[in-house]
């Protein structure tokens, strides 16, 4: 991850792998719905807050501290961004946890409307999401 100042009164994180510009909370988000684990969603607050604190010290270091959102504004900005961490989850997570016996031919996929097997690893994770998901109101697409 890379911090590129833009101007004096705002940054974006250029994000090489997706090859976009994003902010913080997206990063995050993209993360934690990309690489979860039942340890790493039991310790979600902890990462969330981790992430925060090591942005502030590393914007402080640089001097820019005042480019820092607050936390509450970065929590803002996460719960913002629940119906993108529901669409990771929900469209990239199949292929990121395959079953090893059947791994997709994503281009097959794509071009020919293969059908996909959802690993079990998936499903458990899945289920353990969408409660979570739904509690935080990140399904209701509606009023997002």
């Amino acid at each position: 991850m890379y911090i590129k100042i833009l101007t004096s009164t705002y940054f974006r994180f250029v994000d090489y792998q997706v090859c976009h510009f994003t902010n913080p909370a997206q990063d995050l988000q993209f993360f934690l719905y990309t690489s979860p684990s039942i340890n790493l969603l039991e310790k979600h607050s902890v990462l969330v807050e981790e992430y925060y604190n090591t942005l502030h010290s590393t914007l402080t270091t640089l001097g820019h501290a005042d480019l820092c959102p607050s936390s509450h504004q970065f929590h803002k900005q996460l719960d913002k961004l629940g119906p993108f961490a529901v669409l990771v989850a929900c469209s990239l997570l199949p292929a990121i946890m395959p079953d090893q016996t059947h791994i997709p031919d994503l281009e097959k996929l794509l071009k020919e409307g293969q059908s996909f097997h959802f690993s079990e690893r998936y499903k458990d994770t899945i289920k353990t999401l969408l409660p979570l998901f739904e509690q935080k109101g990140w399904l209701d697409f509606g009023t997002a």
